[in-house]
């Protein structure tokens, strides 16, 4: 396990280190500047990333089931990640999931941290199987992703050694999360045809327009030019409603105004008008709800996950592929 903590640079220090991941700078806003945490391994890769305003570009690279897919989530400021099928209108989401040998361009508007993972495909199939669609924008469980984001806050604050015995247990931890997290974004796999263009315009008003406390599902039918039972219908076929959805984008907005560490009633307050939610007393509402849902996804992702065996282990940790382009 390679661990780089405390990383910070500048300029072409900056530019360099990029390309050593296999990210090639497009243009930047001002003077390339980078603080970061890393830690990478052929079997997982974590770590967190503030960057000035760039726009990169990330070479793709051959992959197979011993590989990693990476996840990246948004913590600050405005970033957004164009996969080869997304337009450049498509407005930033919670979190993208990208495979290695797809390319990708990450935009960023202003100063950005985003927190990212790279976890093994095969862990992933095992769990979600091999025909499911995971990759691209997410919006995913506020609570799970939070759990997430937390364990991942605390993994970094020192330098995970591949050698401590306890390394494989966190690492079934980390992957499990991710996992839990990935499995509750998958709703619209089935829809088809219509359905599934309305389904994605539906995703991307949310996404753009939850922070607006007035903004309800009723103007979401309206947006979409169809009626309530229409808009209901297409979301069944996902596992969710529009209202769900809705709840679960705002607390989302919430988890990232709020970032770690423990939250004054004012902060909360604050979140709570920043995310859409009309009061505290809703936001609370919300979030419990949420985390009991949270909670149960979780258990189900972990009891599906299989268990490894030492011979797997060692196969794995001797692989070439080290750890594809670690910063997405």
């Amino acid at each position: 396990m390679i661990s780089e903590l405390d990383v910070a640079l500048r300029g072409e220090r900056a530019v360099d280190w990029l390309q050593s991941r296999g990210l090639q700078l497009v243009t930047a806003d001002g003077e390339v500047k980078i603080f970061a945490d890393l830690a990478t391994s052929p079997t997982i890769v974590i770590g967190r990333i503030w960057v000035t305003p760039m726009v990169v570009q990330i070479k793709p690279r051959p992959q197979d089931d011993n590989g990693l897919v990476f996840l990246s989530f948004a913590m600050r400021g405005t970033t957004r990640l164009n996969g080869q099928n997304e337009s450049e209108g498509s407005a930033p989401s919670p979190f993208y999931v990208h495979e290695s040998a797809e390319p990708m361009r990450v935009e960023s508007t202003d100063a950005s941290t985003r927190l990212l993972f790279g976890i093994r495909r095969s862990k992933i199939k095992a769990v979600l199987g091999n025909d499911l669609n995971y990759t691209g924008p997410r919006t995913p469980n506020a609570h799970l992703r939070k759990v997430l984001t937390s364990a991942a806050m605390a993994s970094l604050d020192g330098s995970i050694d591949e050698d401590n015995p306890g390394f494989p247990a966190w690492r079934t931890a980390i992957e499990n999360l991710v996992i839990a997290v990935l499995r509750s974004s998958i709703r619209e796999s089935t829809v088809a045809g219509p359905s599934k263009t309305l389904l994605m315009r539906a995703h991307q008003l949310i996404a753009e327009q939850a922070h607006d406390a007035n903004f309800s599902v009723v103007d979401l039918g309206q947006q979409l030019g169809i009626s309530q039972s229409h808009l209901h219908r297409v979301f069944r076929e996902t596992g969710t409603t529009p209202a769900r959805l809705l709840r679960e984008t705002r607390l989302a907005l919430a988890e990232d105004f709020l970032g770690t560490g423990d939250p004054t009633v004012q902060d909360l307050k604050a979140a709570a008008a920043y995310s859409g939610f009309r009061n505290l007393r809703m936001f609370r509402r919300a979030s419990a709800d949420e985390s009991g849902q949270a909670e149960a996804q979780a258990g189900a992702a972990a009891a599906e996950t299989p268990s490894e065996s030492p011979s797997e282990n060692t196969a794995e940790n001797t692989s070439e592929n080290a750890s594809g382009s670690a910063l997405v």
